[in-house]
């Protein structure tokens, strides 16, 4: 009698995936932001320290992507040769989009500098149409990252509609808390922050059952993983209880009582990102598969 295939844990994606998968959610989440911050007349501090941020956090996913990931920078170049099918080459196209056009978009906000001053006139009158770039790129990387790993049937662990949209919900909560954090807003953009957060935050929660319910009833390989998640204490500490209820119970409190607390916003910011970091590091590492990888 044959004996039964024991499950492996896949080892082509590693924690480098995890890195450039969470810092370039955040980085586009953040530019993001910034183009609709610009669009309501927001100060231009915000608005600028927003974009730079993004490109920051972009360029931090693109060195684990390019030099960890793809090991080589001429990998990347290869990779594009196969746009039409390769989700790492969409990513690739991603970052660069919002490079150019993130840049394009934030000189002008930078116009009093006098070194900047004639780009940036010569710039403002396409800032909108840059910014809507630059922004429409930020918005699908954690979309295209997430689907990246939801792609293969064959790790059930990671197959789910719901990392994408996890990944989206997670970098943007992520991304108003580090700006409400540099920030400090008050009043009503106070408010306005924290019923972001708290709503993201409640989409999130949701989601997260949404996938354990799917881990549960789903394929052995799924179920296994997730057990093996649920019994690592760095995930559930970090994940469902730091990245997840504790944001959740604070901007609930918050929004509703109507309080501001200084050190609200900066401990969530800590909390969310843990937490963001904490979700995809741990399915990066625990999908298996049932046969030995690569095949």
């Amino acid at each position: 009698m044959a004996k039964p295939m024991q499950l492996e844990r896949q080892e082509a994606f590693e924690w480098p995936v995890a890195v450039y998968i969470f810092f370039g959610g955040f980085g586009g989440a953040l530019i993001t932001l910034s183009y609709i911050f610009n669009f309501f007349k927001a100060t231009g501090s915000m608005v600028g320290l927003a974009a730079l941020s993004g490109l920051v956090f972009f360029a931090i996913a693109g060195l684990f992507l390019v030099f960890f990931d793809l090991e080589r920078p001429i990998n990347a170049i290869y990779s594009l040769n196969n746009v039409s099918k390769s989700g790492i080459s969409w990513d690739i196209v991603l970052i660069v989009l919002n490079y150019v056009f993130g840049i394009l978009f934030v000189i002008p906000e930078f116009a009093n500098i006098s070194a900047l001053s004639g780009l940036a006139s010569a710039l403002a009158p396409y800032q909108v149409i840059f910014g809507a770039i630059a922004a429409i790129a930020g918005f699908m990387f954690p979309i295209i990252s997430g689907g990246l790993l939801s792609a293969p049937a064959s790790i059930p662990l990671w197959h789910t509609p719901a990392l994408p949209l996890l990944y989206l919900v997670t970098s943007f909560s992520l991304a108003i808390a580090f700006i409400g954090a540099v920030f400090g807003p008050e009043g009503a953009v106070y408010t306005a922050f924290m019923g972001a957060i708290l709503a993201l935050t409640a989409i999130t929660f949701g989601i997260s059952l949404a996938y354990l319910e799917h881990t549960h009833n789903g394929p052995i390989e799924a179920k296994e993983g997730m057990h093996r998640m649920l019994k690592t204490a760095r995930f559930v500490i970090l994940y469902p209880i730091v990245g997840v209820l504790f944001p959740l119970v604070l901007s609930a409190y918050l929004f509703f009582s109507g309080a501001s607390i200084t050190w609200a916003m900066p401990a969530l910011a800590i909390a969310l990102f843990f937490g963001g970091f904490a979700a995809r590091n741990c399915v990066v590492n625990n999908g298996i598969e049932t046969y030995p990888w690569p095949y």
